[in-house]
């Protein structure tokens, strides 16, 4: 077929190349170093692969619903997670509070600027961090669940998983069905809730209602004991910091602090 002087203008317009194709993926390593997850989530060193967040996710931390819902951390970790065999509800909650720092880090810097109030004297103290700084605890190369565990008092052993996504919405969606139902006079069971969800045999009794019985009525003593030895099994980053009020000069032992400038640019800058 004859060319037409049209066709064959249109055939000699060069390629227009995209200017801009989008923040690169890395490599990160999880916290759990992928043992409880199954193996085509992580490479062989319990890796992922994530980008920076863009305006798209900007957007989502900025809807006020997603976030009542429980709703925007997973949207915004499906979306810069590369793997989308992975199921974020079903990460660790280690990791996930993990990837939510290094997201911060690798999307507006590792600079944070934040406000603390003295528990002693109530002053506002303007303080900051390199988030990079804070430490990593990682699952050892033994671990296995469920944990079991001798509750000191009652000498009952308790089996247990680590806390998941999941769990954490769960607890969020009761904690809310309770304030609607109950008000402000509401007892927080967000505890129980917790244990009901973590427990998996007491002893070897598995059935739910007995679990949610012995529960209920756990001797507070066993109980600290208990949430003291899933908090140390768990995984994920150390929050801890110090610091000194410049008023009262107390020394003050608290987590960084998640405040609405923590997913924004601080006056830091990348290079701090």
């Amino acid at each position: 077929m004859a060319k037409t002087k049209r066709s064959k203008q249109a055939n000699d317009v060069p390629e227009v190349k995209p200017f801009f194709t989008g923040p690169a993926y890395e490599l990160v390593q999880l916290p759990s170093r992928g043992l409880t997850y199954p193996e085509e989530w992580t490479d062989d060193e319990g890796r992922i692969s994530m980008r920076p967040m863009t305006v798209k996710e900007e957007k989502i931390m900025a809807t006020t619903r997603l976030a009542k819902q429980g709703k925007s951390i997973d949207m915004i970790l499906k979306n810069c997670i590369e793997n989308d065999d992975i199921d974020t509800l079903e990460l660790l909650s280690g990791d996930r509070s993990f990837l939510l720092y290094h997201l911060r880090c690798i999307s507006y810097g590792a600079y944070y600027e934040f406000r603390l109030k003295c528990p002693n004297c109530s002053a506002n103290i303007n303080s900051n961090i390199d988030l990079n700084e804070l430490e990593t605890i990682y699952l050892p190369d033994e671990f296995e669940e469920p944990i079991e565990f001798k509750l000191p008092i009652s000498k009952h052993t308790v089996y247990y998983r680590l806390s998941r996504g999941k769990d954490e919405i769960a607890v969020l969606k009761e904690r809310q069905r309770r304030a609607s139902s109950y008000g402000a006079d509401q007892i927080d069971n967000s505890l129980t809730e917790r244990y009901l969800l973590q427990v998996t045999k007491i002893d070897d009794v598995e059935d739910r209602g007995q679990i949610r019985n012995f529960i209920e009525s756990m001797m507070a003593g066993d109980s600290a004991a208990l949430r003291e030895d899933m908090e140390r099994s768990a995984c994920g980053i150390d929050t801890t910091i110090y610091e000194s009020c410049p008023s009262c000069g107390a020394d003050i032992e608290t987590e960084v602090p998640l405040s609405e400038g923590f997913f924004r640019y601080s006056a830091g800058g990348r290079d701090k």
